[in-house]
């Protein structure tokens, strides 16, 4: 059986249930191209508790297990992740600069920087170490501008400390690595996100070592950080698919005539 030109890895946020990215693979299903929406580590096990533990290696690992599943069905692959999904992305990317595989990414709700107070680089970080001995756990409320869109909501309500504090580490880390991605990028944000500070999109778009022709920013305005669920869900969603759409232009012209696609061909 022959390859797809392209493949879609989705990657859910901490905390989250798939169903913050479900959406993406159905709007992707149209295009007829093979996807994986991997559940990460300690995440959907009817428990927060299941979280206590968990490092973010794990997350990464969960991650490359699928993306060398879709190896065995696509060419090259774009990776879409949304907030704690996209610092997973980014460190699949930078792991794989080197190949042709990882065609391009999408971050949405890129979350390198958090909005908390006591978020890395914030006013209160000092105190992130001493509450982890304080408190054995972190609320998470639903964040949707829809209010009246919580009450489907099927993300674990609070998470344990120290995967709070695993996360923020995370933050971190693959920040560092954004220079090494060179490759096509759609970095998408709301100015109404209260989890994700807005400044990172343009943080991440500047810290990206890809050409600014082939990057670029898509704002919302009204959604709060459960973008592919609340008030402006569909917009977004369609966002993705074209981002998506473009690439599959891309690559699959680049295969008709037998040469790669260039990094940032069809954008």
């Amino acid at each position: 059986m022959s390859k797809s030109p392209l493949g879609v890895l989705i990657l859910h946020g901490f905390t989250a249930s798939l169903d913050c990215v479900s959406g993406i693979d159905e709007g992707v299903a149209p295009l007829g191209i093979p996807t994986r929406m991997p559940v990460l580590r300690g995440h959907e096990a009817g428990s927060p508790e299941a979280l206590r533990g968990v490092r973010w290696s794990d997350w990464v690992a969960d991650a490359e297990s699928a993306l060398q599943e879709l190896r065995g069905e696509a060419d090259q692959v774009v990776i879409v992740g949304h907030s704690m999904g996209t610092l997973v992305a980014t460190m699949l990317a930078a792991d794989h600069a080197e190949e042709a595989f990882v065609d391009s990414v999408v971050l949405a709700a890129p979350a390198v920087q958090l909005a908390s107070p006591l978020a890395p680089g914030n006013r209160f970080s000092f105190m992130i170490p001493a509450m982890k001995w304080v408190l054995r756990k972190w609320d998470m409320p639903p964040n949707y501008a829809d209010e009246s869109l919580a009450q489907y909501d099927t993300n674990y309500p609070w998470a344990p400390m120290d995967a709070v504090m695993e996360i923020l580490q995370f933050s971190a880390i693959a920040r560092r690595r954004l220079p090494e991605l060179k490759l096509p990028a759609l970095i998408i944000q709301s100015r109404n996100d209260t989890t994700v500070a807005p400044e990172s999109a343009q943080i991440v778009c500047d810290e990206l070592a890809t050409p600014p022709e082939h990057k670029r920013i898509q704002w919302f305005e009204r959604t709060e950080h459960e973008m592919f669920r609340d008030c402006e869900r569909d917009e977004v969603i369609e966002a993705v698919v074209d981002f998506i759409r473009e690439r599959l232009a891309a690559v699959s012209n680049a295969s008709r005539i037998g040469k790669p696609a260039a990094r940032g061909e069809g954008r």
